[in-house]
């Protein structure tokens, strides 16, 4: 039987495969023993080796780092899951106007305020560190942002129009006396008119004189129909604008708790845009000194 060499192939192929399997079993047992041990700041490393060392330690590889979460990203849920507790503490102190719930395993619905009608706002992505607020929630808080500094409200223009619009309705209704004179005197008019006995080169004024009676009145009964709803639309209308100004007081909630927290919507933002770096920093910090303890 022929000895293998280091020259031969199958035997080379063999060392690479199994330096291959070690260095996967290695990272399994690392991920493992840091779940087990507590450290999120590790698994967060071995989640996405090249990401950390760019983002949290501030390194430039000059060749990116194996990463071999392949092996585990099945597990994405439980793991969301476990890396939730240390996080959600976190923001609870970062964002104390931030409220989470896990609608299933390693899922968070992110709710804005504890006060009434406080509104979801997104999900937390607790793998990757990082908010994804809901599309229109958040465009709506940035145009509130953006129009308090013209002394202007994201409602507004509804509420005045709203506004304008009950003032209309209000004046149909006072003028509902007015409207039955004038009806009582068009009624008269066509009477006097239907009692004509026109010239034959008359007919056609008298026959048009008819018509536009009949169509003053016409619009004139169409203008009670809309009085007549007009009192329950009035009421619809201040209901609406009713809860368009409780929306306003819950943007205006939110606006003052993003000041207290950030000073200003632009470090709210730019917090956002740096939380993975931030909570990691904070997470090695603590390391640091539970190591010099």
């Amino acid at each position: 039987m022929d000895k293998k060499t280091e020259n031969d192939p199958f035997s080379q192929t063999y060392s690479v495969l199994s330096s291959a399997l070690s260095q996967k079993i290695t990272y399994l047992n690392e991920l493992n023993e840091s779940i087990k041990s507590g450290n999120d700041l590790k698994i967060y490393e071995l989640m996405d080796p090249n990401r950390f060392a760019t983002e949290v330690k501030g390194e430039e590889p000059s060749e990116p780092t194996p990463n071999y979460f392949g092996l585990a990203s099945d597990l994405k849920a439980e793991l969301s899951h476990h890396l939730s507790n240390q996080l959600i503490d976190y923001l609870g102190v970062t964002y104390p106007f931030f409220y989470y719930h896990e609608y299933d395993l390693g899922k968070f619905n992110i709710y804005f305020g504890n006060w009434w009608d406080h509104r979801m706002f997104g999900e937390l992505d607790a793998i990757n560190v990082r908010f994804n607020f809901a599309e229109d929630e958040y465009e709506t808080l940035t145009k509130s942002f953006e129009l308090e500094a013209q002394n202007k409200r994201v409602n507004d223009d509804q509420m005045r129009q709203l506004g304008e619009q009950n003032q209309k309705l209000t004046q149909l209704i006072e003028d509902q006396t007015k409207r039955d004179q004038q009806k009582e005197q068009i009624r008269k008019q066509l009477k006097e008119n239907e009692e004509k006995s026109p010239m034959p080169w008359e007919a056609g004024k008298v026959k048009e004189e008819h018509q536009q009676l009949q169509d003053s009145l016409l619009q004139l009964t169409q203008i009670d129909e809309q009085a007549s709803d007009g009192r329950a639309e009035i009421k619809k209308n201040e209901n609406q604008i009713l809860a368009l100004s409780k929306e306003e007081t819950i943007y205006n909630l939110e606006k003052q708790n993003i000041r207290a927290s950030f000073g200003s919507f632009e470090a709210f933002i730019d917090n956002n845009n740096h939380l993975y770096a931030k909570y990691l920093q904070s997470l090695s910090k603590e390391t640091q000194v539970s190591d010099g303890e």
